[in-house]
């Protein structure tokens, strides 16, 4: 039996629309512009990816733009899968001009993940100046002492500068956007330090994002995915995403790193092809709480309780 706390997650994750299918055409796209990164994060698996490590082609990346452009506008379309984008910002076609070019195309939900240990100056102004609409900075930490055991190799200080220098340039600029989000990923290692984070972070204006741990699809330990397969509800990251490789491989969970398991190929084939394929079917299952017919990989993994989170604002 579930308990409350199970119980009110399931609800307001269906109260939000976060359970149902997205139909015909994914409601997100997460787009591998980058597969590289800059830092060894504790809670992330990337440091252990086998798959090799690559930059999506302008001519592949414009073609799943122009296709969401065609389908739905409002689609939210996060320009990076697992990477750190920002390593193309000096880059020609830069990561500037990849959101200036899906903004031009009339999309209205276009995000970008960082850890902006990257996001000086020139990135900052180019994030405006290319008109994208939301940031969500990892950070995980409001101590250098933590934030160095969790965000492996990154500069604490640094990057808490180079948000601050971001909320003040939005406003010597006079830009609305990006709006900015700090995330915070809940562990056992900075657990102590969250509600100084929350208060820190909405003192400057900048919503908090309390995100669970995830066991990225099995590959590190979780101990916080405690509920069991009596108690599941359907992943939202399979009902209402499409993740996209560097190379046009669709993957069938948005937390599969290596990208072990493929439902198709956005080289060969249309986005609206790849989602109502193979992905469909496994939407089916899990709308049907068809829990045991599921492939192995979806169906032992319990990360379907990690897709969510807390938002903390000054006005909440």
């Amino acid at each position: 039996m579930a308990d409350n706390t199970t119980s009110t997650i399931f609800t307001a994750q269906q109260q939000q629309g976060r359970l149902d299918d997205a139909g015909v055409f994914p409601k997100v796209v997460l787009i591998d512009s980058v597969s590289y990164c800059n830092l060894l994060c504790s809670m992330c698996v990337h440091k252990k990816m086998t798959r090799p490590k690559g930059i999506m082609p302008w001519n592949l990346f414009t073609r799943i733009i122009d296709e969401v452009a065609a389908e739905d506008k409002d689609a939210r379309v996060w320009m990076v899968f697992f990477g750190e984008a920002l390593i193309l910002k000096r880059r020609d076609p830069s990561i500037f001009d990849m959101i200036a070019y899906a903004k031009g195309k009339g999309l209205t939900d276009v995000v970008l993940n960082s850890n902006a240990n990257l996001l000086d100056d020139h990135a900052a102004r180019g994030l405006i100046n290319a008109g994208l609409d939301a940031i969500y900075i990892g950070l995980d930490a409001f101590t250098p002492e933590t934030y160095a055991k969790v965000r492996v190799g990154g500069n604490y200080r640094k990057t808490v500068d180079n948000i601050l220098h971001l909320i003040e340039l939005k406003k010597e600029m006079r830009a609305a956007k990006p709006e900015i989000f700090v995330q915070f990923v809940e562990m056992d290692s900075n657990r102590a330090e969250k509600e100084d984070f929350i208060r820190f972070w909405n003192s400057h204006g900048v919503k908090v994002k309390i995100r669970p741990k995830v066991s990225w699809a099995g590959m590190i330990d979780a101990p916080n995915l405690v509920l069991g397969n009596e108690e599941r509800w359907p992943c939202y990251w399979a009902m209402r995403t499409m993740s996209i490789t560097d190379t046009g491989k669709v993957v069938t969970c948005a937390v599969d790193l290596d990208a072990r398991f493929i439902a198709g190929d956005i080289t060969k084939q249309t986005l609206k092809e790849v989602w109502n394929g193979t992905l469909k079917e496994l939407r089916r299952l899990h709308n049907e709480k068809r829990f045991g017919e599921l492939p192995e990989n979806c169906r032992d993994c319990r990360d379907w309780q990690s897709a969510r989170a807390d938002y903390h604002s000054i006005n909440s």
